[in-house]
């Protein structure tokens, strides 16, 4: 059966890719122009501060939030002695010996389940991901009680397709947030220790690199039936909306978010795809419709100064 609502905490994944020491850090790891990338790492969109509105206004019962980011990187706007407040540096779960520092995605996601005090299940989230309505835990459970696998396609029957790179892409099912049991999430990455152990030698994102998310929910719906069921992807899409930020008219931009804010979607992700140099009007536009969906600052906010 569901987990009690005091034991389900969120966990972000965040870096502040405007550090000058960040940058410089990844100027000399960098191995080309694609390690680069800054929609990698920037947040230029202010995703994170509306993505935390979005969790408090419509999931209040999420019993902790876990920042896990880049030491010594923290938002400058948040409230670091929140009561339901963590923020663990990549540095601080233990990590193995030659695995820091790292700017793979990939890899940070293969430590979520070191994070020190993470209840036993939890929610994770991209700082690109949003909540639109209100959401109850139960909305992650069948009724018998097992846990939805959201993000499949028939997937779940082809562990080949757990790599960064894969000829269909499936980002309209896998851009959301995904409720993990800590214990597989250890179990997946024990049964695979070649691909793990490689995986973490990738300072950067390449395409042979494990994609933990997909190794999970090969995981569950393989070795945990008993307790995991899929979604089917055409429920899911109801609910879901994944939005790619691209280049073009401004105004072509806030007509594809308008029709975003009327649907107000359970779950939607706006991922970064605007390119470098970022366009200002775009980037204007986003953070214009995020103000306009989620207004009410957050607790885990500072007080704006008066």
């Amino acid at each position: 059966m569901p987990v009690p609502l005091s034991e389900i905490d969120a966990v972000y994944t965040w870096v502040d890719g405007t550090r000058p020491d960040y940058l410089a850090q990844l100027g000399r790891f960098a191995q080309d122009s694609r390690d680069l990338n800054p929609e990698r790492f920037r947040d230029a969109y202010d995703c994170l501060r509306h993505s935390l509105r979005s969790l408090e206004r419509h999931a209040p019962w999420v019993r902790r939030v876990f920042l896990f980011t880049c030491r010594p990187h923290i938002p400058d706007w948040l409230r670091r002695d929140h009561p339901r407040l963590r923020v663990v540096h990549h540095d601080e779960v233990g990590a193995p010996a030659g695995v820091l520092p790292t700017f793979n995605s990939n890899v940070i996601e293969s430590l979520l389940h070191l994070l020190p005090g993470l209840s036993d299940r939890f929610l994770y989230f991209n700082d690109d991901y949003f909540l639109g309505e209100d959401l109850a835990p139960g909305d992650f459970f069948a009724p018998d009680g097992r846990m939805k696998v959201f993000g499949t396609l028939c997937g779940e029957h082809f562990r080949s397709r757990v790599k960064e790179h894969q000829l269909l892409s499936l980002g309209l099912l896998e851009h959301g947030p995904i409720l993990v049991d800590r214990a597989e999430w250890a179990a997946m990455l024990d049964a695979a220790p070649a691909e793990t152990a490689a995986l973490r030698t990738h300072r950067f994102r390449q395409p042979d690199d494990l994609r933990t998310d997909r190794l999970y929910r090969w995981h569950l719906l393989t070795r945990c039936r008993d307790r995991a069921v899929a979604e089917p992807c055409w429920r899911y899409l109801r609910h879901a909306v994944f939005h790619k930020i691209k280049p073009g008219p401004a105004a072509r931009q806030r007509a594809q978010l308008d029709r975003i804010a009327r649907r107000a979607p359970r779950f939607f992700c706006l991922n970064d795809d605007l390119g470098f140099p970022a366009d200002p009007a775009v980037v204007a536009e986003v953070r214009a419709f995020l103000a306009r969906m989620f207004p009410q600052p957050s607790s885990f906010e500072l007080a704006a100064p008066s």
